[in-house]
């Protein structure tokens, strides 16, 4: 589709398209120079043109418009109509030529500060004249019609994507659904079996992280596209943290971590519950994945006035300061994304993090160093009302 679909030129480049010898007036008249005002204004009246150019030892030396007679003709009411035109013209004369643009025109009036502009043959012949007025409306009607293309165009486009994105909404929810149902598959052939040994343990561990993983992978796709709708409650933060630190006590045991819940009492927060304990979990996992045996993951709550801040803070390696603004891409390079793996483990979980929290109109990031030179902390502040924050 995009194929057939040509972008307009921009709008420089629309109006400079136009030539001055298309927009030109060829009705223009000449007036020696050393001829009365008053034989000027007949000339005009015969006409009906509202400027003349003066001849001077034939060659154009200026302009006579009827704003300069009635100038002059203000200035000295009984004497105007027998002084020279030469006297109340307009001049040096500036001009044009047939090749010019209207652009270059409407430049060149500008830069003279006057309002017309005889237009000259390559010959050095008087072939017509512009005005500043006439030229404008030109390029008006030009910049309007570029408008509109640009207009269909973007539209066009803008469906195009539209209709790119549902395909890969229905592909991602096509490539989850049939993924689960082989992990359901693998969890059945376990069970009939009723293999306890330590391979079928760990196949069920990675039919988990499998799991856990195209589940993510759908999540972020429709938090992207604003399909997944907020369950906003009550929460209190306990009740969540204690979930998240027995879940994932176990893996932080085996690895020789220790997890150390600090702050928010017993206060509550206003969330959907199930987006942010993934947050939450998803942080704590990386914390843990990262850290060094024996050292001690934070999980911190400050409660405030108008947000609630949750940090995870772990003694791991030292994220380089021009890694940071880029832990929450959804993409990432192939070497940068194994590079990233000792700081903060791997896979969409940053992304679906990020987009969680501000689907909820609040704001995460990560600082590095943490405590003592070492470490990492990533902390996401949640408002206190996350439906007119996220609205």
């Amino acid at each position: 589709m995009a194929k057939d679909l040509h972008a307009p030129e921009s709008d420089t480049e629309y109006t400079a398209s136009l030539r001055v010898a298309e927009h030109m007036s060829a009705n223009v008249q000449c007036v020696p120079a050393k001829a009365t005002l008053h034989e000027a204004t007949r000339l005009l009246v015969q006409h009906g043109i509202s400027s003349l150019v003066a001849v001077e030892n034939g060659h154009p030396a200026g302009i006579i418009s009827e704003r300069d007679i009635v100038r002059e003709a203000a200035r000295d009411p009984h004497g105007w109509a027998g002084r020279p035109v030469r006297d109340a013209m307009t001049h040096p004369l500036h001009v044009t030529d047939m090749g010019a643009t209207v652009a270059q025109a409407i430049n060149e009036l500008a830069r003279h500060r006057i309002h017309r502009l005889p237009v000259m043959t390559s010959e050095g012949r008087l072939a017509g004249i512009v005005t500043q007025t006439s030229l404008l409306r030109v390029a008006h009607r030009r910049l309007a019609a570029y408008a509109v293309d640009l207009e269909r165009v973007v539209s066009a486009r803008t469906a195009e994507l539209r209709e790119l994105e549902r395909r890969r909404d229905d592909l991602v929810d096509l490539a989850v659904h049939d993924v689960t149902n082989a992990l359901r598959d693998v969890e059945s052939v376990l069970g009939a079996t009723g293999n306890d040994s330590a391979g079928a343990a760990f196949v069920r561990r990675m039919s988990l992280r499998i799991g856990n993983l195209v589940g993510t992978l759908r999540d972020v796709t429709r938090l992207e596209n604003a399909s997944l709708p907020l369950s906003v409650q009550t929460v209190s933060w306990s009740a969540l943290s204690e979930s998240v630190l027995a879940e994932m006590g176990p893996i932080a045991q085996a690895k020789g971590v220790s997890l150390e819940g600090s702050g928010g009492g017993r206060a509550v927060l206003r969330c959907d519950r199930n987006l942010i304990e993934r947050v939450v979990l998803n942080l704590v996992d990386n914390a843990v994945t990262i850290a060094p045996t024996g050292s001690v993951v934070d999980v911190h709550a400050e409660p405030g006035e108008a947000s609630f801040l949750i940090r995870v803070g772990n003694r791991g390696s030292v994220i380089p300061a021009d890694v940071l603004p880029t832990l929450f891409r959804k993409f990432r390079p192939g070497e940068e994304h194994v590079a990233l793996e000792r700081f903060v483990g791997s896979g969409l979980g940053l992304t679906f993090c990020r987009l969680a929290v501000e689907r909820h109109g609040g704001a995460i990031r990560a600082r590095s160093p943490y405590v003592d030179g070492e470490g990492a902390a990533f902390e996401f502040t949640l408002p206190i009302d996350p439906h007119h924050a996220a609205g």
